[in-house]
């Protein structure tokens, strides 16, 4: 499994790989509703307009619109989605 975050304009945009897709689907909506079992950072997730999950043939990208960056963001999705702590 491996996630890559890239900065763009309003948000980040994080490439992952060898997810299971309902399963990152659950953690995503869990995170948005404020309920995740990780350190979802509640001031951080106020930040966060809008996330939305594609996948396609085993890979998804999650664009999250706000204003957020990649470097904030990553430790988070590393702990949630990998379950690493950093």
């Amino acid at each position: 499994m491996k996630i890559e975050i890239t900065n763009q304009t309003n948000g980040v945009k994080a490439f992952l790989s060898g997810f299971n897709t309902s399963e990152l689907n659950a953690k995503i909506e869990a995170c948005q509703n404020g309920q995740c079992e990780c350190e979802c950072d509640p001031m951080i997730m106020q930040k966060i307009d809008k996330i939305e999950l594609t996948t396609i043939e085993g890979c998804a990208t999650v664009s999250i619109t706000g204003d957020v960056d990649a470097q904030t963001l990553a430790p988070m999705m590393q702990s949630c989605l990998l379950g690493e702590k950093q």
